[in-house]
């Protein structure tokens, strides 16, 4: 028992030594403007991105009750049929990705008669948290409504990849907590409760993956606009049907996890109205993302080394040999592991953990352990300290 003790503070000090190491290591990184363009180039980056890009099915089709339909670039006058025909199909609700910033010339009217005929419109706005004169909502003329804002979160909109949203940000509701409260009262109700935490979109699909209908299939006279009742009809710009695979650049096309390619330069992947459609999906699914806090990380990564350490450094006293050729293989095998087991807690049960901290001590800890034997010695032989320590040797102890 008393040979377990001693063993146990040891590795308890070695662990300390190790998160001590790793965190002076962070602090220096993230300080030091040389690592600039390597933290830079990973900032933007996360593991679950694989499962996106190379694990997750994307022949799947929802059936579920959002509908997309394309605007284009058509004029008021032509948006305003299509509002009508959408409308004859009784949509439960029907969510404007469209700012009608300025009054233009008389098609307005059309629009303004359309809006005031139906009470199922939900309206996007730009919002400008800091300056609220900034903001930019569909003008007074045709509505008096703001309902929703459209604003994703990036560190640079145009290149960043949209990973979150608000639901709810300084007392306003988000484009789609918008929607949700006009379809479903008790499913509002619950999306409350995150007020203004930033959630993760679980995302499911691109456009492909949902059903959409282009302008000229909707107005079609032959057009059945009874696949409309009762749904969610998201209507915004999703390219122009003859261009939408070769016009890859696009000022309202996003970078999301779905993107082809994980780094580099690439082309933005999804239209903001198909991103607004993920997050619905995920809200009437109930199919949240959940996190594993830093700190909660951060224990269980002190305890698995913890945990750990006695047969690693059984290895260290066995020699250079076993220490060097196993030590390897487990380090190989530890850090595969973790990354695996992160992609498929994210797939299976849609949990995310981040395994950077425990595969940065796995791939570091036979440095860590030998800096670790360093420090011992320059204490007992440079700082005259006693103490005995299996790392010292038995001479050196004594």
């Amino acid at each position: 028992m008393k040979f377990f003790r001693k063993l146990f503070t040891e590795y308890l000090f070695l662990n300390l030594f190790i998160f001590g190491c790793i965190s002076l290591l962070s602090l220096f990184v993230i300080n030091t403007s040389f690592f600039d363009p390597f933290t830079s180039a990973f900032e933007d980056f996360s593991l679950t991105d694989l499962y996106y890009t190379k694990v997750k099915d994307r022949n799947d089709i929802y059936k579920g009750p959002i509908v997309l339909i394309n605007a284009e670039d058509r004029n008021r006058s032509e948006i305003a049929l299509l509002l009508q025909q959408i409308q004859t199909g009784k949509p439960k609700v029907v969510a404007l990705d469209i700012l009608f910033a300025q009054r233009k010339n008389d098609q307005d009217s059309l629009l303004k008669a359309e809006f005031a005929a139906h009470n199922n419109y939900v309206f996007g706005y730009i919002a400008d948290f800091e300056n609220e004169k900034q903001s930019a909502y569909t003008d007074s003329f045709f509505t008096n409504n703001k309902d929703g804002y459209v604003n994703m979160i990036g560190e640079n909109i145009e290149y960043s990849t949209i990973r979150h949203y608000f639901p709810f940000y300084d007392n306003r509701k988000s484009f789609t907590s918008a929607i949700i409260s006009k379809y479903d009262s008790s499913l509002y109700q619950k999306l409350l409760k995150k007020q203004n935490r930033k959630t993760e979109i679980h995302y499911t699909g691109n456009l492909s993956n949902f059903t959409y209908f282009d302008f000229d299939e909707v107005v079609n006279p032959g057009f059945d606009a009874s696949v409309l009742q009762n749904k969610i009809v998201l209507v915004g710009y999703l390219g122009l049907p003859g261009a939408r695979n070769n016009n890859r650049v696009d000022e309202d096309k996003q970078f999301t996890p779905l993107n082809q390619r994980l780094s580099g330069r690439s082309y933005p992947d999804m239209y903001g109205c198909v991103i607004h459609a993920n997050i619905l999906r995920m809200i009437i699914d109930d199919n949240y993302i959940r996190l594993v806090p830093v700190w909660a990380m951060a224990i269980i990564s002190f305890i698995l080394v913890w945990v750990f350490l006695p047969f690693f450094c059984g290895l260290f006293f066995k020699g250079d040999l076993w220490f060097n050729t196993i030590g390897t293989f487990i380090q190989l095998a530890g850090s595969i592991f973790t990354v695996a087991l992160s992609i498929l807690a994210y797939r299976y049960i849609d949990t995310r953990f981040d395994p950077g901290l425990l595969t940065t001590c796995l791939v570091l800890l036979p440095t860590f352990i030998n800096l670790y034997e360093a420090f011992l010695k320059f204490l007992r032989f440079k700082l005259k300290i006693k103490f005995s320590s299996p790392f010292l040797g038995k001479e050196d102890n004594d």
